[in-house]
């Protein structure tokens, strides 16, 4: 079954429970590990490091929620390739009918595109820049190389393709340069700022990233997005990046109540961003498995976030047609290539 029938399928169930209001486990961020091949220098998440579920804990999480309405399983790190059984995984929740990405730094992935074609829909890489930039963020000469390589070869093999931009004082200048690739390279192009803390948004932002970049970030995307480039983001996120440092309300955030995420070693969380603050739930050990513990969940409270995949997973579970559009030609269509 193709991934826009799958995603039709699930859909169904998930539109009946967002208009009935009853809270359901639609979209799930599946964080399968901490390790890292890389250390990133805005990114504290290998520090993190601990337990690990079992592959068939993970594919009990994923049975559970697909038996409460889950719609969509996306797969993160660290780096998830890092895990000899992460395809295992993902291909589990395949085989469910889940429509699925995955989040890479690329350097595992270019060796293993066949196998994630598979059992994949997109293939998101992160992507910090040009070259020199890129390289040196990741401190890792060739990184650069090998993500542009894992995205052509995604797309030659039919898989979506996007990139998340992380914008830090470092980068901030490079959101033409990401266009320019995205247009060449033909993937969806996201970007967002980068947070002190990956775990605890009460740190705050990269202390560079003060309001007139928001604003100007938001500008940048919305002209971008009116002249045909790849654009991943819906434009009610840059409305939404636009009014920065306070993006938006927690309390009425969809995390926790349609998507969350859960940790390697099995905690529940609305989003990773609180994942440290939020109260802890143990999918592992709650009686009524994840999906009870999903139904735990308390909401959030402080002034939203930056972070692009939960703003647009927000607008979709609030029935944003733009965002919704967005979600689904990501899905259907290749990001067009080779003209602005």
């Amino acid at each position: 079954m193709s991934a826009p029938l799958r995603l039709a399928y699930r859909s169904l169930r998930a539109g009946a429970a967002l208009a009935l209001g009853r809270p359901r486990p639609l979209s799930i961020t599946c964080i399968l590990t901490h390790h890292c091949n890389f250390r990133c220098a805005y990114c504290n998440i290998p520090d993190a490091v601990g337990d690990e579920m079992s592959a068939d804990e993970w594919g009990r999480a994923i049975n559970d929620f697909t038996a409460a309405g889950l719609a969509r399983a996306s797969f993160s790190g660290g780096e998830a390739l890092l895990r000899r059984d992460a395809i295992e995984i993902m291909a589990h929740a395949r085989a469910r009918g889940l429509a699925t990405s995955l989040n890479t730094n690329g350097w595992l992935a270019a060796d293993r595109l066949d196998e994630l074609a598979a059992v994949l829909d997109m293939l998101v890489v992160s992507l910090d820049g040009p070259e020199d930039i890129h390289d040196a963020l990741r401190a890792r000469p060739g990184s650069f190389r090998r993500a542009l390589s894992a995205l052509d070869g995604a797309r030659a093999r039919g898989l979506a393709t996007a990139t998340i931009t992380v914008l830090t004082q470092a980068n901030l200048h490079v959101t033409g340069d990401i266009l320019a690739l995205a247009r060449d390279h033909g993937f969806w192009a996201y970007f967002q700022p980068a947070y002190r803390d990956c775990f605890d948004r009460s740190g705050g932002l990269d202390p560079a990233l003060n309001p007139s970049v928001f604003a100007d970030l938001a500008k940048q995307l919305d002209q971008a997005r009116a002249a045909g480039l790849p654009i991943g983001a819906s434009p009610g996120y840059s409305r939404r990046l636009a009014r920065g440092p306070r993006f938006g309300d927690c309390a009425r955030c969809a995390a926790g109540r349609y998507f969350a995420t859960v940790m390697p070693d099995g905690a529940v969380a609305p989003c990773h961003l609180v994942a440290r603050t939020s109260p802890r739930v143990d999918g592992r050990q709650h009686p009524r498995g994840f999906a009870g513990a999903f139904a735990d969940l308390q909401s959030s409270v402080g002034p939203g976030c930056a972070i692009s995949p939960y703003q647009e997973s927000d607008l979709i579970f609030k029935f944003d047609p733009h965002a919704m559009g967005s979600a689904l030609r990501r899905l259907v269509r290749p990001a067009p290539r080779g003209h602005a």
